[in-house]
């Protein structure tokens, strides 16, 4: 294989393709990228066994073939050649030698066919645009290997949902009417706010971006029905500031991470007050509000990361029950649930 192209455009390949470089791998060619010129293009891939990208860029290719490289080391050596420069890779079937203006470097090889066979994934694809929804709802999946599937960011029925046990998120996307599917929140996060088609067949789904396809394996179990755990009826809502809010939350938020990260809201008389203690230490804030009096006590950064979907709403809502069970966020202008299970304290 031989192949010249800029230095740009390869930069931009290896770095499309790296968060698929295994990291610790369970075999050495996991931490190879997978090389194929063809005419007038060169297409890298890599895989970890969960996750695969495969990205193109344009190149002069004087000899067809496939190699594996070191992802790691190629992307390293391209990355600091300098920007402008014309960039050659010739690989035999044991060494490359990789040469720019002045410099030359070889890296050892790895034959083509020891690099595993990405999932093939034949399924109709569907337009998908997760956008904001990704973002929050990755603030919300569980780190908990024992909950493997809550791990992921279910698509399905029209709604981007995540729960981690003890928050959800509920937002409906344009697209995702015909998708029934759990990704990884590694996949999601690569997916990011670039919109993407998605085919889904045998356990893997292919997501084609612009730049990249990324093929995923999808995660394995029954996803909670989340629509279920929103009440139907509410005895309190309560409606304030956002901004006021969430600047108030982050300053007794100094207070509550000292200890146990827990605040406690009371409302009487349309004024809510926002409490923490810690040890002798205690922060309050007040501030008005409309709706009947309630109580309620949160982990404060469960809290804020609601708050966070909420960013272009003027005001929000807080709905609940009694002081153990579910309790709704909801924004102004804006069709996104948001719950979060309130903390039982001890008086």
């Amino acid at each position: 294989m031989k192949i010249t192209a800029s230095q740009s455009d390869l930069s931009h390949l290896l770095r499309t393709v790296a968060p698929a470089v295994a990291r610790n791998p369970s075999h050495p060619i996991l931490s190879h990228v997978l090389l194929i010129a063809a005419p007038g293009k060169l297409t890298a891939s890599t895989y970890n066994l969960e996750i695969g990208i495969t990205a193109s860029c344009v190149a002069a290719v004087d000899t067809e073939g496939s190699i594996c490289l070191p992802a790691q080391m190629l992307r390293e050596i391209i990355d600091r050649s300098d920007d402008g420069d014309a960039i050659s890779l010739s690989a035999a079937d044991d060494s490359s030698t990789i040469t720019a203006a002045g410099s030359t470097y070889q890296l050892p090889t790895q034959p083509a066919d020891d690099f595993p066979d990405l999932p093939v994934v034949a399924g109709k694809g569907q337009q998908l645009d997760l956008g904001a929804a990704a973002r929050a709802a990755l603030a919300v999946v569980s780190t908990d290997a024992a909950k493997a599937i809550l791990q992921g960011v279910r698509v399905a029925d029209g709604h981007v949902c995540a729960t981690d046990g003890h928050r959800m998120l509920r937002w409906p996307v344009g697209g995702a009417a015909g998708v029934a599917v759990t990704l990884p929140a590694a996949t999601v996060k690569l997916i990011g706010d670039q919109p993407a088609v998605i085919s889904v067949e045998g356990g893997h789904a292919a997501i084609c971006l612009a730049d990249c396809t990324i093929h995923s394996r999808i995660l394995d179990g029954t996803y909670p029905d989340v629509a279920k755990l929103i009440p139907s009826a509410f005895e309190a809502r309560i409606t304030c500031d956002r901004h006021r809010l969430t600047r108030a939350l982050e300053r007794v938020a100094v207070v509550a991470e000292a200890h146990n990260n827990v605040v406690k809201l009371a409302v009487t008389d349309g004024e809510l007050v926002i409490t923490a203690d810690a040890d002798g230490r205690n922060g309050c804030e007040r501030l008005l509000c409309d709706g009947p009096d309630a109580h309620w006590a949160f982990n404060v950064r469960y809290l804020l990361d609601g708050l966070r979907v909420y960013r272009d709403c003027d005001t929000v809502t807080i709905a609940g029950n009694s002081p153990t069970t579910p309790v709704v966020l909801t924004g102004s202008d804006m069709d996104v649930t948001y719950l979060v299970m309130p903390v039982q304290v001890r008086e």
